[in-house]
């Protein structure tokens, strides 16, 4: 990858206040990371954002206001490589909370979409509590989200930075090629939604909101049988 900082604690950035009963999956992954509720017990985040984290925080637009919830169990993807800090393949976490969240408006489980739904001009919904600029900013105490196309893997791997010519089947970068709307720091592990469908995770990218470096995220359609298979869930 090119010599630029890889970011891997993103923001939304160009994107609105909105309440939690608009994105009532979304949660907080200890402190730092994003996640999204796929069950009352079961949460769904990046994992780079670490298997050390003891609690989630739901149910509230205000992170300040949100729930705390216990953590019993962390989940790596077998084939994730924390060492390799060039491709972030596999990038996948599943939490267990010590008990299920209670479903309400504000906290409610999405279903997983089909690789159908992450398609090319696609707009992905992106939420989280994340900063507002690069490296500058706190972490926001109102939930936001973005939208932001889908772009084609080939034209992603090509951009003229070389930044992402190592992208693998398992991800997918949105963005604008002008910039101006992102995910950055603070929200890594959070949800990409199309259709309804929770598709992706936030998983890493090159600054936020430059010129020609959209984020990339990890399909999660293709990791079904992975969850089903740590989760029992019906998926």
């Amino acid at each position: 990858m090119a010599t630029a900082e890889v970011d891997l604690n993103f923001r939304i950035v160009g994107g609105n206040i909105v309440s939690i009963e608009d994105v009532p999956y979304q949660v907080l992954y200890g402190r730092y990371c994003g996640g999204s509720l796929i069950a009352p017990q079961w949460v769904i985040t990046a994992a780079h954002c670490k298997d050390k984290e003891t609690f989630v925080l739901a149910g509230s637009t205000q992170r300040s206001k949100a729930k705390s919830y216990n953590i019993c169990a962390h989940f790596i993807h077998p084939k994730w490589n924390s060492s390799d800090t060039h491709s972030h393949d596999y990038d996948y976490q599943l939490v267990l909370l010590e008990t299920p969240i209670p479903v309400t408006r504000n906290s409610r489980p999405i279903a997983i979409g089909s690789l159908d739904d992450v398609r090319q001009g696609s707009m992905a919904s992106i939420s989280g509590w994340g900063h507002l600029q690069f490296k500058k900013s706190k972490m926001q105490d109102l939930v936001r989200r973005v939208k932001v196309p889908v772009m084609n893997d080939e034209e992603c791997r090509t951009l003229p930075n070389g930044y992402f010519k190592n992208i693998t089947p398992r991800m997918f970068c949105a963005g604008y090629r002008a910039g101006s709307k992102d995910s950055c720091q603070g929200d890594s592990g959070g949800p990409a939604v199309i259709n309804g469908k929770l598709v992706g995770l936030v998983s890493f990218g090159v600054g936020c909101a430059m010129p020609d470096t959209p984020g990339v995220y990890s399909k999660i359609p293709v990791v079904r049988d992975w969850i089903r298979a740590v989760t029992a869930l019906p998926l």
